[in-house]
């Protein structure tokens, strides 16, 4: 058996193969991210003169650097193994006993790790899974821009207008965008009206801002404690980031009618069998309350097919819903969440427990019972979404409707 360890970087990688007594049997060499570069190495493996079955390939899940070789890998049969980089990094600081690093000693470390059987092995997702997770991370990324932008535009009213939260508790609504965009200033309000203000919200469905609040707004601007100072330019500033949010909220909102479409796709391009199974299965999680089609869609863009996994706990820690724990001799202390896991699942699965609270009576009560004994809140939240998930995992694999009898009631004892 051979075991070839590749270290992956942007433009080039470097390869090192292992034979079954430790021998490196091909040094660690480079070859570029490109056609030419993967066949070099298609030539250092076919030189082995062995079957494909006694080649086992193990690669970091760097990001999406490694994507184009390990499908590049797949066309040829040869067997892949995507290992997390955390998992490398803990290797070679036990094999070496030392922080070195370069990619020379990383390639030959992966070789090592595939060889001793003790790592745990990454997942691909299909296609269409790939595509629902690279929409949901764009996702992800634009809302973070657009928070930045709201925070940089909330410090500059705090200065150019301070007063402006007794009249919008959240300024970044349509209302609050519409009327920065024309009066972005406490200064800017020396020759507005009653009328002027009123006018600028009559296009917009279901607005409530009436004569009083443009006379309290109006009042507000005139006794404002802004000096005028930069008036122009700090409106520029706050008219640029306006265009800015809502070019984000136009991205976002295309994102989210890309993944519906995406999410529905799974059910009409399947088979007449299996797509009668994704359909009922996806009308089955639907029945928890508190869960909607974006929860689902995050779990299956961030984790995959949820029946890979061998339980709830083993999703659960996919995940990262645990606390840390640090024992030694009598003392035992229970950390933080942990910082790893699927970030952005994890997330939706917070976000989707405190609905669940509000709407499950059942998941309620799980709430109210650890609130009762005291616990924390976020602490009873992180309780509830385990139990939540413990539910998704099951109605998954068993393809069956949310049953709360089945769920919550106890046993007997037998």
């Amino acid at each position: 058996m051979y075991y070839v360890g590749i270290d992956i970087a942007k433009r080039s990688h470097v390869a090192c193969v292992l034979g079954e007594d430790n021998t490196v049997m091909i040094k660690p060499f480079e070859f570029l991210s490109n056609q030419s570069g993967f066949h070099k190495l298609l030539m250092h493996l076919q030189s082995l003169s062995c079957d494909l079955s006694d080649v086992m390939i193990g690669m970091e899940a760097t990001g999406s650097l490694f994507e184009n070789l390990y499908r590049y890998l797949k066309e040829f049969a040869y067997a892949r193994v995507l290992l997390n980089p955390y998992q490398t990094s803990k290797f070679r600081e036990m094999d070496t006993m030392k922080k070195v690093k370069n990619d020379n000693i990383d390639s030959l470390m992966i070789a090592a790790l595939i060889k001793s059987g003790r790592f745990s092995e990454g997942y691909v997702s299909d296609e269409q899974l790939q595509s629902l997770r690279e929409l949901y991370r764009h996702k992800a990324s634009l809302d973070d821009q657009m928070k930045a932008l709201k925070r940089q535009t909330g410090t500059l009213l705090a200065v150019v207008f301070p007063e402006l939260e007794e009249i919008l508790s959240d300024p970044f609504n349509v209302t609050g965008l519409m009327l920065l965009e024309k009066y972005p200033t406490a200064k800017h309000y020396e020759y507005a009206s009653v009328d002027r203000i009123l006018k600028t919200f009559r296009g917009i469905k279901g607005n409530n801002f009436n004569e009083a609040k443009a006379l309290k707004l109006l009042e507000l601007a005139k006794q404002s404690i802004y000096s005028g100072a930069a008036k122009e330019a700090r409106a520029m500033s706050i008219r640029s980031n306006i265009a800015l949010i809502r070019l984000l909220q136009e991205q976002m909102r295309a994102s989210d009618e890309e993944m519906l479409a995406l999410f529905h796709a799974q059910e009409q391009q399947a088979t007449h069998e299996d797509k009668q199974e994704m359909s009922e299965l996806i009308d089955n999680l639907r029945t928890i309350p508190g869960v909607g089609d974006k929860t689902i869609l995050a779990l299956l863009a961030e984790c995959g097919n949820l029946d890979r996994f061998t339980d709830a706990k083993a999703l659960v820690g996919f995940l990262g819903l645990y606390p840390t724990l640090e024992q030694s001799g009598g003392m035992i202390r229970h950390g933080r969440l942990a910082k790893r896991g699927a970030r952005l699942a994890k997330k939706a699965i917070f976000l989707a427990s405190i609905a669940a609270i509000r709407h499950n009576a059942e998941l309620h009560s799980v709430y109210m019972k650890y609130r009762s004994k005291g616990r924390a809140k976020k602490e009873c939240v992180i309780i509830v979404a385990r139990k939540l998930i413990a539910i998704i995992y099951a109605i998954y694999k068993r393809n069956t409707p949310y049953d709360p009898i089945r769920v919550f009631v106890p046993k007997p004892n037998l």
